[in-house]
């Protein structure tokens, strides 16, 4: 193993491996006092921090932005626009405008107070000052120091969702603060004002020229209005109507009241007429109106009544009745007589209507020719009444716009475009510092931070892991010291004790060269912890380290070996499994072996129920199962480099104790990287020079040969102490 030795060498690197939880809690106890020690101080100066700093208050007012132009006098009482997210935006930045910061600050004059002065300024600022080189007015009550100062403790924003601005200001006095804060709400409610009252002044002067202007034109429109009228003779009569149009109406009037008498004429003679011809003319109204005929008609009926009744008692030839009958027939030739003189004066009456009617024809043809001569000059009238009439209702507008906008230049009647929901009221408790929230986080950081460092120290001081055995042989030298396994010299294997009484080195035996022997590294099996420190120091970041262990004769166990290299491993905090092939494994006590390679390499269990856990550490063990390894079928066997694939992704190292003799490892060599070889013989055996041979011919590099002793029958074999 001369390569992997090497690098783990010089790799300064502590030991890996996992972290013993209980190790490092009695380490961190034996650091306590300096995991309390600096909780106990922050907590001390948080104490005095926050007694000993000035408490800063914060009070907080709220104004809603809203559009009250049409709220105001003169507004027209419409519904009023609501302002956008921009408009909110803007109004944020109009509060923390230097300008606005320095007029609150000259109003409240808080370059007087202590809190927000810029003092006397260093002794070079003064006598920078004195040599006229700066400005050295220290009574000015408003510097841009202070205006800073302020600006840094106001804070404006815009609540989301809604359209209030929160005005937060902070101060060390709780009154002061509440006053700056209401202050800002104050000088922002006058800019707004200031700023519509400067609109309604310039609208009002604007407004007022503008009227000035538009009563000329409407004077010089209506002027050109009455000039065409009187030039074109279009003179208006009553009703708003041209002297042509109403001539025109009268004599249409008078042309249908002539046709409607001369058709009333018409109708009544034609109705007396035919009357006439009937014989009933007395039934005529008109005729029946005329006071002759009535008394015609009234005379008859006393005579029809006299012949009646003197034809009672005289008989129709009588003289009188002859007499009476005639008088009766000459009044009906006077009613037939004044019946016709009525039907003729219709007759003629309806004659000198419709020469009336001609006449009135006549008329309205001649009136209409001069109304159709009017119509181009009335065309140009009615544009020239537009234009005055359009004038005159701008000059209306105006008008209207003028006295709205003089009734909203009263002090009283402008409205700022908010509106305060919530004036600044002095809290009662101050924002900053948090007394017991500050003294506690601060602690426990503190606390947090000195117990982190502490297992940090412990961890890499190696105080945290599990300790190696107090009676494990001390750790290998490094590079360039004597090293720990010695080399095969061709002596005897001697412990240490029996050196001096050890006989001379016999010559090795034939088939044994020097150079042969100078080629194994060759260790004692007393320094078996040694060795597995060693290993347990090496990177395994490439994958888990494969170790095949075999005696170099048959009759030699290295159970013993294979067992307390894992455990010394396990102890380091490596992840170590045992493989049983033949060779031995760590013991699992009374229980049963149960299933293991053999059952794993059939297929029959999984890798759960084939891996067991050293009772004595926690190296996992995998027992050599119900059937040797060489009784397998080649199917079996050939699932072993799968199986150790596997294991070597989980495991850090894979530990295969193998039996012994020549070839009885053959099947295993070619799936490990580094072998470990166990011989009971001295150093000069042929056996395990060959064996050693044998292992490097198959591919293995680092082989290392362990010398163990036989003590006796009754002790059996063991580790050289």
């Amino acid at each position: 193993m001369s390569n992997r030795t090497s690098t783990a060498a010089e790799d300064d690197r502590p030991v890996g491996g996992e972290i013993d939880l209980r190790a490092l809690g009695r380490g961190l106890w034996r650091r306590r006092f300096w995991i309390l020690g600096p909780a106990l101080v922050v907590a001390v100066l948080a104490f005095l921090f926050v007694e000993l700093t000035s408490p800063y208050y914060r009070a907080t007012a709220l104004v809603l932005i809203e559009n009250r132009d049409q709220l105001a006098p003169g507004g027209g009482g419409q519904a009023p626009q609501l302002p956008d997210e921009q408009a909110v935006a803007t109004q944020v930045q109009l509060i923390q405008s230097r300008d606005l910061v320095r007029q609150v600050a000259a109003k409240l004059d808080l370059g007087r107070d202590k809190e927000f002065s810029a003092g006397d300024g260093s002794f070079l600022q003064k006598l920078v000052g004195l040599v006229g080189l700066g400005d050295v007015d220290g009574d000015q009550p408003v510097r841009e120091q202070v205006v800073d100062k302020v600006a840094k403790n106001l804070s404006v924003y815009p609540v989301s969702g809604a359209r209030v601005i929160g005005i937060e200001f902070v101060s060390t006095n709780p009154d002061r603060a509440a006053n700056v804060a209401n202050g800002f709400v104050d000088a922002y409610f006058d800019i707004q004002r200031g700023a519509k009252r400067d609109q309604n002044r310039q609208a009002v002067q604007y407004l007022s020229e503008e009227i000035e202007r538009m009563r000329d034109r409407v004077s010089e429109a209506e002027g050109k209005v009455e000039a065409f009228r009187a030039k074109a003779g279009l003179l208006v009569g009553g009703g708003g109507t041209t002297v042509t149009a109403q001539q025109l109406g009268e004599i249409n009037t008078q042309l249908g009241s002539a046709r409607t008498q001369q058709g009333e004429a018409r109708a009544k003679a034609d109705l007396i007429r035919d009357l006439l011809r009937q014989g009933r003319p007395a039934e005529a109204l008109d005729i029946a109106n005329s006071d002759v005929v009535r008394s015609l008609v009234q005379q008859r009926s006393q005579l029809a009544a006299q012949i009646a009744s003197e034809g009672r008692t005289l008989l129709s030839q009588h003289p009188r009745m002859r007499e009476l009958a005639a008088q009766l027939t000459g009044l009906d030739v006077s009613i037939r007589t004044e019946a016709e003189k009525l039907a003729r004066a219709f007759e003629n009456e309806a004659k000198s209507a419709g020469a009336r009617v001609a006449a009135l024809e006549g008329r309205l043809e001649d009136q209409k020719s001069v109304a159709a001569t009017a119509n181009d000059q009335d065309v140009q009238l009615r544009a020239l009444d537009r234009e005055a009439r359009t004038q005159r209702d701008l000059l209306e507008q105006m008008l209207t716009r003028y006295r709205e906008t003089s009734a909203r230049d009263n002090p009283d009647a402008l409205l700022a475009d908010a509106r305060i929901i919530t004036k600044a009221a002095a809290p009662s408790e101050a924002y900053f510092p948090k007394k017991i929230p500050t003294i506690v986080l601060a602690t426990l950081g503190a606390f947090v931070l000195a117990l982190f460092a502490a297992a940090t120290a412990e961890v890499f001081s190696a105080a945290g892991r599990r300790p190696e055995d107090e009676d494990a042989a001390p750790p290998p030298p490094a590079v360039g010291e004597t090293p720990v396994f010695g080399r095969l010299q061709g002596a005897a294997y001697q412990t240490p004790t029996e050196t001096a009484a050890a006989p001379a080195a016999a010559p090795p035996p034939p088939g044994l060269t020097p150079s042969r022997a100078e080629s194994i590294e060759v260790a004692d099996a007393a320094l078996v912890s040694a060795l597995a420190r060693q290993l347990a120091a090496m990177p395994t970041s490439s994958g888990a380290l494969r170790i095949l262990a075999t005696g170099a004769r048959a009759d030699v166990s290295v159970d013993d070996v294979a067992t307390n290299l894992a455990r010394i491993l396990s102890e380091s905090g490596r992840r170590v499994v045992a493989v049983d092939a033949g060779g031995g494994a760590p013991r699992l006590g009374d229980e049963a072996t149960g299933p293991g390679l053999a059952e794993l390499l059939e297929g029959s269990v999984t890798f759960a129920q084939a891996i067991h856990r050293d009772r004595g550490s926690r190296v996992h063990v995998v027992p050599r199962g119900g059937t040797a390894y060489a009784s397998l079928d080649a199917a079996a066997q050939g699932r072993l480099g799968v199986v150790l694939e596997a294991l070597a992704l989980t495991y850090d190292f894979v530990l295969l104790s193998t039996p012994g003799g020549v070839g009885a490892a053959d099947a295993f060599t070619p799936h490990c990287e580094a072998a470990i070889l166990v011989s009971n013989t001295g150093a000069g055996d042929v056996a395990t020079v060959d064996a050693h041979d044998r292992l490097k011919a198959t591919g293995i590099e680092d082989v290392v040969v362990l010398l163990k002793r036989d003590i006796g029958p009754d002790d059996g074999s063991r580790l050289a102490a």
